[in-house]
């Protein structure tokens, strides 16, 4: 399949992605499959395919993304693979993990930034399709002749869609939205790109967040609690997206609980229960998991080479390229199930001293997306802000005595509280999101590498280095934005 930026209005070509089925079997409703393609008026004449079309752009989560989209060959490498390469190039950027010279580098370095460069055009390219993607849906379901109660669920799968990815736009190619609110590099699209579609001008980002939260607040009331599985976004996920997007604008940590909560289910203690801990946490059925890359074990995976697994896990093959910071090592006690880090080359280089454990690579490593216990973490950064630090305590202490039977309930207050559930995200979270690089963007805080690092970058607080540059080929193609907009 082949796609350009939505405003490269001569070049687009739109390809409906739908799962081709002859029926609606056991195999297909379990997790995204590949895709193929079906005329417009054939994909929303019928619910089964426009969820099958649905299904498509989640697999395209997982797809391989060419660097130069006009040449006819595929050039991609591992790491602009998909939704993960954009997380695992967060995670890269951090302090808490270490990466070798080979795939990632550049992130680790801070230096992968600029208008030509790969991460810039796959980060810009990659999500502004599935936006154009969540476009062609809602457009598609309001011409259509479909029932009422489909056009509302699916619609609001298509907005939940459009908010995510206009959020991670936000967050990769615009300042911290508290730094500087007016803003203006990220064009809105909420139509479907044609051949005729000119590229529109950049808005304030004051936009760009109130359409996300419309469109996440509209999608909330109507998605529905089931799904056909956990690589589907319903109303459990929506609301998950919702509270990370409120951990960014820190203007409604009412709503950031309650969403949290409606995330989780309202009962800390049994949300964060899970059995990956040790087994390689690549299993998307774990009742922790609200949302994740489901893999088949033989066709997905074997091209697209997932983060995090394959990148951190050194005892199988795989790519081998991230270690663990010692003095983040030493943050675990020794009887937290998290300390998973092992001293496998027996080194006496710092930053290859460790690797960690925690995740297991094989073609069937399922990837986490999202899950219950991040959002029980959530729930306690919005009661501490809130004022009520007892609840934010005990909600803490709900994860924290899970993984580690000598836990011991919190009696920090003020900032010390606010740290450790900083603290307690990284030592959740590590390698999953990017944790590390998404706290410090939101929260004006800088990242300081120590000594332990192969490349030690201090990046200040409010960095232009916390996000990308406009693509070059955006600017080239889109005659309401111009080459000012890096200056």
């Amino acid at each position: 399949m082949k796609i350009y930026n939505t405003s490269k209005s001569t070049k687009f070509l739109l390809v409906l992605m739908v799962v081709f089925l002859s029926s609606c079997s056991k195999e297909f409703i379990d997790e995204p499959q590949n895709t193929a393609g079906l005329p417009e008026s054939i994909v929303f004449s019928d619910r089964e395919i426009v969820q099958s079309f649905i299904t498509g752009i989640y697999a395209r989560y997982k797809g391989q993304w060419d660097d130069d989209l006009t040449d006819g060959e595929n050039t991609s490498d591992p790491d602009t693979g998909g939704l993960y390469a954009m997380y695992f190039a967060r995670t890269a950027k951090g302090n808490d993990l270490i990466l070798a010279p080979t795939f990632y580098r550049f992130d680790y370095a801070h230096d992968n930034r600029l208008p030509t460069f790969r991460r810039t055009s796959f980060t810009w390219t990659f999500n502004y399709e599935i936006i154009n993607y969540a476009n062609v849906l809602i457009n598609g379901l309001a011409n259509s002749s479909l029932d009422d109660a489909t056009k509302k669920e699916f619609t609001a799968v298509g907005k939940a869609i459009r908010a995510f990815h206009y959020f991670q736009i936000a967050l990769e190619f615009a300042p911290n939205y508290n730094t500087d609110r007016t803003s203006s590099r990220i064009p809105i699209y909420t139509e479907p790109a044609t051949g005729s579609s000119v590229g529109n001008p950049p808005s304030p980002l004051t936009d760009v967040y109130n359409l996300i939260l419309s469109d996440l607040k509209s999608a909330i009331q109507d998605l529905p609690e089931e799904r056909l599985g956990k690589s589907y976004i319903n109303k459990a996920v929506a609301n998950g997206i919702l509270a990370r997007v409120l951990l960014v604008t820190q203007d409604d940590w009412e709503l950031a609980s309650s969403a949290a909560k409606a995330a989780y289910g309202d009962n800390a203690a049994m949300a964060v229960v899970s059995s990956n801990w040790g087994n390689g946490f690549n299993e998307l059925s774990d009742q922790d998991w609200l949302w994740g890359h489901f893999q088949n074990g033989t066709n997905e995976t074997s091209a697209f080479w997932m983060a995090p697994h394959v990148f951190t896990d050194h005892l199988t093959t795989s790519l081998k390229n991230t270690y663990i910071n010692t003095n983040f090592r030493d943050e675990f006690s020794d009887t937290d199930v998290r300390k998973l880090f092992q001293d496998i080359y027996n080194s006496t280089t710092p930053y290859r001293e460790f690797v960690t454990t925690k995740f297991t690579f094989t073609f069937a490593s399922d990837v986490p997306l999202m899950r219950k216990s991040e959002m029980v973490l959530i729930d306690a950064e919005a009661q501490y802000n809130l004022n009520n630090e007892s609840e934010a305590r005990n909600l803490l202490f709900a994860l924290q005595k899970d993984r580690d039977p000598g836990a011991t309930l919190s009696t920090n207050s003020g900032s010390d509280l606010m740290d450790e559930i900083l603290l307690e995200r990284r030592k959740e979270l590590y390698g999953e999101l990017g944790v590390e690089w998404f706290d410090a963007k939101r929260l004006s805080m800088p990242i300081n590498r120590d000594t332990v690092h192969r490349v030690i970058v201090n990046v200040p607080a409010d960095s232009e280095l916390f996000y990308l540059t406009i693509p070059q080929s955006e600017i080239d193609a889109n005659p309401n934005m111009d080459e000012s907009i890096n200056q």
